[in-house]
């Protein structure tokens, strides 16, 4: 039966907070979690899961089943990687199938949040299902993680001088190629363009970030670097707090985890759902929920139809969950006029439109007099802003024409509930 010991990093370090056993193999894999009582017992301490993994009040020994359909409980798999951090690993594996599990304990340290694994209780370990080299020299600088990924997409194999950037890159989430990096003595995540990308995607990333700042939306610092004659898109990870020497470590959920929902349930979950769970697990629920609302606002006006559950995130402050600064902000372009986002808008179901945004604002604390001129305002804003941007950023006249079509909604009439024009 596979185990392993689930740590949070707290004030003093990483301490462990509870057992964690999977059974079966497959889909039909389960997991079965336990804290431990002396963990139980500290003033700091926090649920791994605020909504599957609560901490036991009346019982301290109650054992925690994942849920019908569930490998791994989901506060546990934020800490695990997605598609590229899977990549990275099912090529070091070679023939060898990796589970869940695998998945979850082989990866590296930079992995998000303040959850670590380990095999007993001396502390976290990185444990990895295959055999492994030790590799001596310096971590890779930004060139040499570029070359790593372009190496990585064309080789049979994962090459040996370019195995460092296994720990360094399988941490993360998302399905594009990242790492982690330092630079002016904070921690960054590095995400890299591909030779196979429609548009210059790094750039693109960066010009919507900046233009969410711009227009009030918490965005974490990001800049683009030009490596050997390529962009790489760095985001300041927010996460990762500066302490002397070392980082201190900020628990971290997803969107998933604080609704409970299956990766599979994420289309039929929407904004209205993660507000509500801001008031039962929020420090400060209606400032969060109306920051979530301009976030939806705001994607409907770049069309970023990437916003899923896992595209949102929340931060543990000591007295309750906070929404995190956002990330992920990336405009497609498309043909058709209709647009969806990946969650649930308003009472139009996922239709992006700034009237679908508007027809439920009461649920994020608004009223109407408060919603219109904030959409307003934003609309004018993008609109008057985004080609400027993307001409600044190096877009072609031929690239600016393909983003515009992310921009439609920057046109569009405001109106009321009614749908009357205002």
């Amino acid at each position: 039966m596979p185990t392993t010991y689930v740590y949070v990093y707290l004030e003093e370090g990483p301490v462990p907070a509870g057992l964690l056993e999977t059974t079966g193999a497959g889909r039909e894999t389960t997991s079965r979690f336990r804290y431990g009582r002396l963990y139980l017992q500290r003033k700091e301490r926090l649920a791994v899961d605020p909504v599957q993994l609560p901490l036991p009040e009346a019982d301290p020994d109650r054992d925690y089943l994942t849920p019908e359909g569930f490998v791994l409980f989901n506060g546990i798999r934020d800490a695990a990687p997605d598609g590229w951090g899977r990549h990275l690993m099912d090529r070091a594996a070679g023939a060898q199938a990796l589970s869940e599990f695998d998945y979850l304990i082989a990866t590296g340290d930079a992995r998000v949040g303040s959850l670590a694994f380990g095999p007993d209780l001396s502390g976290p370990r990185r444990v990895v299902p295959w055999r492994e080299e030790e590799l001596d020299g310096e971590d890779l600088d930004l060139a040499g993680m570029l070359n790593a990924v372009r190496e990585l997409d064309t080789a049979d194999d994962l090459p040996r001088k370019h195995r460092r950037f296994l720990a360094r890159g399988s941490s993360l989430g998302g399905a594009r190629p990242k790492a982690t990096t330092e630079l002016d003595g904070r921690q960054w995540i590095a995400k890299f363009g591909r030779a196979d990308d429609r548009f210059p995607i790094c750039r693109a990333e960066y010009a919507t970030m900046t233009l969410a700042k711009q227009v009030g939306i918490n965005i974490p610092n990001v800049r683009v670097e030009k490596i050997l004659g390529q962009d790489i898109y760095l985001i300041e990870r927010f996460d990762r707090i500066p302490d002397g020497k070392e980082y201190k470590r900020l628990p971290f959920i997803s969107g998933l985890t604080i609704i409970g929902a299956h990766e599979s349930e994420s289309p039929l979950q929407s904004y209205r759902r993660l507000a509500e769970q801001l008031r039962l697990f929020g420090s400060n629920p209606i400032k969060d929920a109306q920051e979530l609302w301009r976030r939806m606002v705001f994607n409907i006006l770049c069309n970023n139809n990437d916003d899923h559950l896992r595209n949102h995130g929340f931060l543990w402050d000591g007295k309750g969950w906070r929404l995190s600064p956002g990330y992920d902000i990336v405009p497609f372009p498309q043909v058709g006029l209709e647009r969806d986002l990946a969650i649930g808008v308003g009472r139009d179901g996922r239709r992006a439109t700034l009237h679908n945004a508007l027809s439920d604002v009461a649920s994020f604390g608004l009223s109407l007099g408060e919603a219109m001129p904030i959409v307003r305002s934003m609309q004018e804003e993008v609109k008057a802003a985004w080609e400027g941007l993307f001409k600044t950023n190096g877009f072609t006249v031929a690239e600016i024409e393909r983003i515009r079509t992310c921009f439609i909604a920057c046109d569009e009439p405001i109106r009321n509930d009614n749908g009357d024009p205002c």
